[in-house]
């Protein structure tokens, strides 16, 4: 049963000397943008207790409202001030984050406005609890000021032009089904990044499949609408698939950041292999990815080596470039905490690090 009563919007605000260990919250996922000197942080959260007091389990979560956590930092990423709630779900005036709001970005726009894209969850029923959209809103300060008053991508409203394009989609009287996608994990229309290109054009890069099991890579254009703070998806491109996308079932929270020098781009994936919903996590392969391309639209590449994982990153999901540093081949990140590696340290945020380009490798 879904209970929307957990609010954890009004927690304390605090400051964080390095990692983000924080008392009263579960924090994983993870986007930034950085803007006159402070390095901005969001995450999604949820209480570590339930109404009553009692503790919440993680595997428990999603029977309960997230909100989107904002953390700043003035130092680089060494110490992060708890800025409070950034987002929370059923602000929607037609009910597209109804059930929950799930992880996104936010990027400044060459108009200085600040657009954030998130994912909506319909609220549909208790069986039915994974129907995602892509949505946007907009923020002038520390919250979202608008949103969007409808998705910009739908699977409902979008569905033939989606499968048209070669998306997968399950059944729609399945779409967000608990169970999953014909016996694979749940579906992906999820975790939108937004890019401004070479072009001042926005873009936006989210979680998709081509099959139950076939995690890629959707890219969609948009384009400013008619009226103040409105948007629209412009053009939905066909998917991205990876050279390695056999090795994995889902690739989630994509990023993409360019080398303007070099004319590089590269693309981080956080994947997972889980080939339904319901096997043990101890079975679930967790991995941080990277990929180059000449193209934003690929074709991807293996960024070093052999293989796309990075090297020195087990234990790490859903991290965010705080910083890039093409003129030395690195970016600085910092990384969600899975626990895999240290129990008591899963939903948590880790401290900073490099990731050196040339190797794939995290320099701590």
């Amino acid at each position: 049963m879904f209970d929307s009563s957990l609010d954890m919007s009004s927690v304390d605000a605090q400051v964080f000397e390095g990692a983000i260990v924080h008392p009263e919250l579960y924090l994983w996922d993870s986007w930034s943008y950085q803007e006159q000197g402070t390095m901005h942080l969001y995450c999604l959260a949820i209480s570590r207790n339930k109404p009553n007091g009692e503790a919440l389990l993680p595997a428990e979560k999603d029977n309960y409202p997230f909100h989107i956590r904002h953390f700043s930092s003035i130092d680089q990423g060494r110490r992060w001030k708890d800025e409070g709630c950034f987002q929370q779900p059923g602000k929607a005036s037609d009910g597209h984050d109804g059930r929950n709001v799930w992880s996104g970005s936010i990027c400044l726009l060459p108009s200085g406005e600040k657009l954030a894209g998130f994912t909506g969850i319909f609220e549909i029923d208790d069986q039915r609890r994974y129907l995602q959209n892509i949505s946007l809103g907009t923020s002038s300060s520390g919250h979202i000021d608008t949103l969007l008053s409808s998705p910009l991508s739908c699977p409902l409203r979008d569905r033939e032009e989606i499968l048209g394009l070669g998306y997968y989609l399950d059944t729609e009287d399945r779409l967000g089904s608990n169970d999953g996608e014909e016996g694979g994990p749940v579906m992906a229309w999820r975790d939108p990044f937004l890019f401004v290109d070479n072009d001042q054009r926005i873009n936006a890069f989210w979680s998709a499949k081509t099959g139950p099991g076939a995690g890629v890579i959707a890219h969609g254009l948009i384009a400013k609408g008619d009226e103040k703070s409105s948007y629209r998806l412009e053009t939905l491109y066909p998917p991205m698939s990876l050279p390695d996308g056999e090795s994995f079932t889902q690739a989630e929270l994509p990023k993409v950041y360019i080398d303007h020098t070099q004319g590089i781009y590269y693309l981080i994936v956080s994947s997972c292999n889980r080939h339904f919903e319901g096997q043990p996590d101890s079975e679930v392969d967790k991995t941080i990815r990277l990929y180059k391309s000449d193209s934003m639209r690929g074709p991807w590449q293996i960024a070093a080596g052999d293989s796309s994982a990075i090297n020195g990153a087990e234990g790490l999901f859903g991290m965010t470039v705080l910083e890039t540093d093409f003129p030395n081949s690195r970016l600085l990140c910092i990384s969600p905490r899975t626990g895999s590696d240290d129990p008591a340290a899963a939903f948590t945020i880790g401290e900073r690090f490099y990731l050196d380009l040339s190797t794939a490798t995290v320099i701590r």
